[in-house]
């Protein structure tokens, strides 16, 4: 009898923690006298896409929480989300984040949150993102690109001003960047296509690939293979660390 009991309680635990509940809530801002956005939000992916002719900011969020039931969802909504848009002066705000805070463990072990977010804004605004883990993806934005990130895979396509990119860890994917590129991160592979000014990076560990740069290549790596081919100007390789690095076709200097 109480083995049986025993399971059944087993049995009520394993249910509770792998039930889940979500939930989808729209925004939307009128943009008209904002030139930029900032994007603050915690675990989750996020898609931005600018628009030609879009003079609003419309964004889609989808919270999930595992371990709770759709009916205690409301409650902790209450307690512990933040989902707001605002805009301060010429600036758009978007907060998403769940309280760090919360205790969802259970004897299985800990319960996820996440908010995943997808946006579309005026192609014509700068963007700055903090940004906890999760996937990422950017197009086609006309403004200058700010970055932070925990961990989790970037995709940028055709950013018509400068990035610059503070990783933790994750790929990343960049195409046709038309300002200078610096990039500060900690491990995973990175791949540059086409860029139209200077591009620094300094990384720990990862593959470097870096084609077509109408500007200076400099490079500060830790560990992997570094390539590079097209590159207008000059290349610096202030440091290489392991793995094998080459170099085709700049029309500058190459130092190392």
């Amino acid at each position: 009898m109480k083995k049986f009991a025993l399971m059944i309680i087993l049995l009520v635990a394993v249910l509770a923690s792998v039930q889940a509940a979500q939930s989808r809530e729209t925004l939307s801002l009128d943009a008209s006298g904002c030139k930029s956005m900032h994007i603050d939000c915690g675990a989750g992916y996020l898609k931005v896409k600018g628009e030609d002719k879009l003079e609003q900011i419309e964004v889609n969020a989808i919270l999930h929480v595992k371990g709770i039931a759709e009916s205690e969802l409301p409650s902790f909504k209450k307690d512990y989300v933040t989902l707001k848009l605002d805009k301060v002066g010429s600036k758009a705000m978007l907060t998403a984040e769940i309280e760090s805070g919360f205790s969802l463990a259970t004897l299985f072990g800990s319960h996820d949150a996440r908010i995943d977010l997808e946006i579309r804004l005026p192609r014509r605004l700068a963007l700055a993102v903090d940004d906890g883990s999760g996937d990422i993806e950017i197009r086609f934005i006309d403004g200058d690109l700010q970055l932070i990130d925990g961990s989790g895979d970037i995709l940028l396509e055709e950013i018509g001003g400068s990035v610059e990119i503070d990783d933790g860890s994750g790929e990343m994917l960049l195409t046709a960047i038309k300002g200078n590129v610096n990039i500060d991160d900690g491990s995973g592979d990175i791949e540059l296509k086409d860029a139209g000014g200077d591009v620094a990076v300094e990384d720990g560990s990862g593959e470097i690939t870096i084609f077509h740069v109408q500007g200076s290549v400099e490079i500060d790596d830790g560990s992997g293979d570094i390539i590079i081919d097209g590159v207008e100007k000059d290349v610096i390789i202030k440091e290489a660390g392991s793995g094998d690095v080459r170099i085709r076709n700049v029309k500058g200097k190459v130092r190392k």
